[in-house]
C-alpha cells in the first residue's frame, strides 16, 4: 500500500517549531500543487493545524524517499531542513491509513475527542480536491476517515463533555485566580472558534469586565450585545485596556504578533500580576514578555498539563473507538487491494459479455416467430441474469478480509479465461 504521511505534530515537536511549519489556507493551496509536481507523487493533501502539519501522499513508487517531502515543506517556508529533520515523523502503508483515521476521530489530538480537527481534515481534503491533487486513493481514504470519525462520535462517549484548548486556557486561569475570578478583567484577542470558546468560558465566571477585539469586529458585535460586562474593542486599541486587565488571551490566525514586549511595557503603569495565554500557531504573543516580572505567560503546549487531567473516563472509550476505526481500516484495505484486480475484473466482464451475446443470438435464431418486443425482453432477461451472477462472483469478493485470498481468486479467474 503506497500511502505515506510525512510531517510534524505536537507529540514530538514544540510549538516554536510547529509554528514555522504552519501553513495558512492560501499557503496550503500552493503547497499541494508544488508537492504534487514532485517525482513519484500521484496524489497529495496537506493538513496544517496548530498541533500538526502533515502531508498525505499516494505514490507510484514502491520505495518513496520521504525526505523529498520534508525538504519541500522546508523550502516552501524558507527553512533549513538540517535543523528540523529530527522533528519529522513518517507513517507508511496501513500505519498511515490508521493515523488519518485516528486524527480525524480526535484520538490523536492534544485534547482527546476534540471536534475541531474533523472540520480541519475535511478542509484539507477539500483544498486538495479544488487543486486537483487528490483522486481515487486519497478521496476514498479521507471520506472513509470522516465517516469513521462521525461513527466514533455517535457510538462512543469519546467527545462527550470534551474540553477544548480554549476551555483549558480558562481552567488554568481559574486555578491561578482561585476564588477571585469575579473581580478580574480580561481581554480576548480574536473571535474565531478558539477565541469564542475561551470567551464563553470566561463569561461563566462572571468576570467584572471582558474586552473582546477582532480585526473585523463589526461583523460579530451582535453576538456579544447580550452581555452587560462585555465591550467590543477596535483591534488597534487593544493596548489601551491591558493596564486595566488581569487576563489576556490571544487566539488569532495573524502571521504577526498581537502583543509585543516593547508596546506592552509602554502601555502598562500598574505592575499587578497578569496572565497572558497564547492559543495561536504561529504564536500571537512575543515570548520576550516572559522576562517581565509581573507577567505569567503560557502557550498552547503549556496547556497540556490541563489536558492530561480528568482523562480517565474518556480513555475508557478509546478502545471502543479503535474497534470502529479498525473495521473501517479493513474495509479501506479491501477496497485498495481490489483496485489492483480491476483489470482482471474488466477482462472477466468482457469475456462474459462475449459468451452471453453469443448465446442470446443463438437462442433468438431459434425463435423466428417471436416479435421484436419478445426478443428484446429475452435479451434483457438473459443479460440481467448473467450480470447479476457476475457481480455476485466478482464484487462480493471485496468483503473477504484476506487480501491473499482475493489475489488467489482472481489469479484463478485469469487462468480459467486462458483455457
Amino acid at each position: 500500500m503506497n500511502i505515506l504521511v510525512i510531517g510534524v505534530n505536537y507529540r514530538q515537536t514544540p510549538v516554536e517549531i510547529r509554528e514555522k511549519l504552519n501553513f495558512s489556507i492560501d499557503e496550503q493551496r500552493n503547497a499541494v500543487v508544488e508537492i504534487s509536481k514532485l517525482k513519484g507523487v500521484n496524489e497529495c493533501a496537506l493538513l496544517s493545524t496548530c498541533n500538526r502539519t502533515e502531508v498525505y501522499i499516494y505514490t507510484s513508487f514502491a520505495h518513496f524517499d520521504s525526505s523529498i517531502i520534508e525538504n519541500k515543506l522546508c523550502e516552501l517556508k524558507g527553512l533549513d531542513i538540517y535543523y528540523l529533520k529530527k522533528y519529522f515523523n513518517v507513517f507508511s502503508s496501513l500505519k498511515a491509513v490508521k493515523h488519518l483515521f485516528m486524527v480525524a476521530g480526535g484520538l490523536d489530538s492534544m485534547v482527546l475527542g476534540e471536534d475541531q480537527i474533523l472540520g480541519q481534515v475535511k478542509d484539507a481534503h477539500e483544498i486538495a480536491l479544488e487543486n486537483g491533487t487528490s483522486e481515487s486513493v486519497l478521496n476514498t481514504l479521507f471520506r472513509d476517515a470522516v465517516t469513521a470519525a462521525k461513527k466514533v462520535k455517535t457510538f462512543t462517549e469519546i467527545s462527550k463533555n470534551s474540553v477544548s484548548i480554549g476551555s483549558n486556557a480558562v481552567k488554568l486561569v481559574e486555578r491561578i485566580f482561585s476564588g477571585e475570578m469575579n473581580k478580574k478583567r480580561a481581554l480576548v484577542i480574536g473571535a474565531g472558534k478558539i477565541g469564542s470558546i475561551a470567551f464563553k468560558n470566561l463569561m461563566s465566571d462572571e468576570l467584572k469586565k471582558v474586552y473582546i477585539t477582532y480585526r473585523n469586529h463589526k461583523k460579530i458585535e451582535d453576538n456579544y450585545e447580550m452581555y452587560d460586562n462585555v465591550e467590543m474593542l477596535d483591534y488597534n486599541m487593544r493596548y489601551s485596556v491591558i493596564d486595566d486587565c488581569d487576563i489576556i488571551i490571544s487566539a488569532t490566525t495573524s502571521p504577526h504578533y498581537t502583543i509585543t514586549r516593547d508596546l506592552l511595557e509602554k502601555s502598562v503603569v500598574n505592575n499587578k500580576k497578569r496572565i497572558f495565554i497564547d492559543l495561536a500557531v504561529p504564536r500571537d504573543i512575543d515570548l520576550a514578555i516572559k522576562e517581565i516580572p509581573w507577567v505569567g505567560y503560557y502557550n498552547i503546549d503549556d496547556l497540556q498539563l490541563e489536558v492530561d487531567k480528568n482523562l480517565d473516563k474518556r480513555l475508557l472509550e478509546v478502545s471502543k473507538a479503535e474497534e470502529i476505526i479498525d473495521q473501517y481500516i479493513i474495509e479501506y484495505e479491501n477496497w485498495y487491494e481490489f483496485r489492483n484486480v480491476l483489470p482482471i475484473v474488466k477482462d472477466v466482464q468482457k469475456y462474459t459479455d462475449e459468451i452471453v451475446t453469443k448465446k442470446i443470438n443463438y437462442a433468438l435464431t431459434k425463435l423466428k416467430s417471436s416479435s421484436e418486443e419478445d426478443k428484446e425482453l429475452i435479451r434483457n432477461s438473459m443479460s440481467g441474469i448473467a450480470n447479476e451472477i457476475l457481480n455476485k462472483l466478482l464484487y462480493s469478493v471485496k468483503e473477504n478480509d484476506c487480501k491473499e485470498d482475493i489475489k488467489a481468486y482472481f489469479r484463478c479467474l485469469r487462468e480459467v479465461m486462458k483455457e
